[in-house]
């Protein structure tokens, strides 16, 4: 009687690629946990957003996905303020990073675009409550916060995101009058 030597090298290459396979996903999963939920949340609305060219829908795409229709005035005040908040300054920084270095000035302009249809569209009733979230104590520290965030960001992402800025400061600015 003889054995039949049924191909050893193919069960260590099973092996090797289960082996393989598991150390993915576990390093998945650990990834995952680091990454807090709201930059997840802004990561995947930029990956179902990023292969369209126009600058403009690629913006509209991403915050329909991220917040919802824009269409509803509570959906364009949660993107509005979600500006202020620390975690989705850094998701945008690393955004920003990663996507292709020819969207990076049409992605600011298109943003800042926004910001300034935005305010140009608030009705006196959104502004009331625009400013009574501004200006209230936690409105204040939200902006402190923001800013402290922002400043520890590096210069070259501060200097692409002027536009931005500046409208955010204009709109600041107009809740106060």
């Amino acid at each position: 009687m003889t054995t039949k030597n049924r191909h050893p090298w193919g069960r260590i290459i099973g092996i090797t690629f289960l082996a393989l396979a598991a150390l993915v996903v576990l390093a998945g999963l650990t990834l995952r946990r680091k990454i807090p939920p709201e930059m997840m949340a802004d990561v995947r609305a930029g990956i179902a957003a990023r292969n369209i060219k126009d600058p403009a829908a690629r913006l509209e795409k991403y915050l329909a996905e991220r917040y919802g229709p824009q269409t509803d005035p509570a959906n364009r005040q949660k993107v509005f303020l979600n500006m202020f908040n620390p975690e989705h300054i850094r998701a945008m920084h690393f955004m920003m990073q990663h996507s292709p270095e020819a969207q990076r000035r049409a992605n600011m302009q298109a943003m800042a675009k926004w910001l300034e249809n935005y305010r140009n569209s608030l009705k006196p009733v959104e502004w009331d409550a625009l400013s009574a979230q501004l200006q209230g104590p936690e409105g204040q520290a939200r902006l402190r916060q923001a800013t402290a965030e922002y400043d520890r960001q590096d210069v070259y992402y501060r200097g692409m995101t002027a536009p931005v800025i500046g409208q955010l400061l204009t709109t600041i600015a107009q809740t106060r009058k």
